[in-house]
């Protein structure tokens, strides 16, 4: 099985006529490859998971199983929240194949510690197919502890890592620091990787791997101990996902995909928009000296 290790990427979810745009995560796929990814993570964030039906995230998770390369990681993305949903969509995954499963923590309703470890708790105990935590609080509303992580990870082997995307370094590093190096923590902010890897990070769960090789470049660098070529391409990465931040997210993404490297037009999950013509210029003008 490959290592959760190096630059994974949280794929886009590319929608033509109500449907899976299956010419285009062709088209994202063979990109990744040629870029050098270590693995792919379906149904994440970028792919729009919160607003994707059972159905549909299973129709996902077969067609970019089915067209990964053979030494990418897999990582499939089954959070719900629903327990039972998260549980269900987690045994399918291993069926199917997936090298581990991403579950994010519980959304929407404020959550203590003791309840989120509960959640984790409850489900790790049913699956035996390795786990990633996924923490973003900006976006769900509840952060996972360091000390709830290290609780856990003592009690569950399969849980094998944890991606933050919380962008709170201080956090991040005691997520490093309090468990084990086998564990791989993982950065989901593209403009903290450099820094991450420094710290001890495994990798990153780059959204920019979509469409652009920055990220992977600044991992390879780092892997060579070439470390002032790494901060040089880390600054280039960094710029650009600040211009992206201006953009709706994962849109602008989208947009930069189908424009960069698919060459045909692409839409995101509804009732996501796609960005107006203009928005699609200014954008390609601000990060277009980014683009290598």
């Amino acid at each position: 099985m490959p290592k959760l290790e190096g630059i994974i990427t949280p794929t886009l979810t590319p929608i033509s006529n109500d449907n899976l745009d299956y010419e285009a995560v062709d088209s994202l796929i063979e990109f990744l490859s040629e870029a050098g990814v270590n693995g792919i993570f379906p149904m994440g964030t970028t792919g729009a998971f919160a607003i994707t039906s059972v159905e549909f995230q299973v129709k996902i998770l077969e067609y970019y199983m089915e067209k990964k390369k053979e030494n990418m990681f897999f990582l499939a993305g089954v959070g719900r929240n629903s327990l039972e949903e998260t549980i269900t969509m987690a045994e399918y995954a291993k069926e199917l194949g997936s090298d581990a499963v991403s579950v994010v923590t519980p959304y929407y309703h404020r959550m203590d510690q003791e309840s989120i470890y509960n959640y984790y708790d409850n489900i790790l105990s049913k699956i035996d197919i390795p786990v990633v935590i996924y923490n973003i609080p900006q976006n769900t509303n509840n952060n996972i502890s360091a000390d709830t992580v290290r609780k856990l990870r003592s009690q569950y082997s399969h849980l094998i890592g944890i991606k933050d995307s919380s962008g709170n370094f201080s956090s991040f590093s005691e997520y490093i620091y309090l468990t084990d190096k086998e564990f791989s923590v993982l950065q989901g902010q593209d403009d903290l990787l450099l820094p991450s890897l420094l710290a001890g990070a495994k990798g990153g769960i780059c959204g920019t791997s979509n469409f652009s090789n920055l990220s992977t470049l600044v991992y390879k660098y780092f892997k060579e101990g070439n470390i002032e070529e790494a901060k040089n391409i880390q600054t280039k990465l960094s710029k650009m996902k600040n211009a992206l931040s201006k953009y709706p997210f994962p849109q602008a993404y989208m947009a930069i995909f189908a424009e960069r490297i698919y060459k045909k037009d692409t839409s995101p999950i509804f009732p996501l928009r796609k960005l107006r013509e203009e928005e699609k210029r200014s954008l390609m003008a601000e990060i277009g000296e980014y683009l290598l």
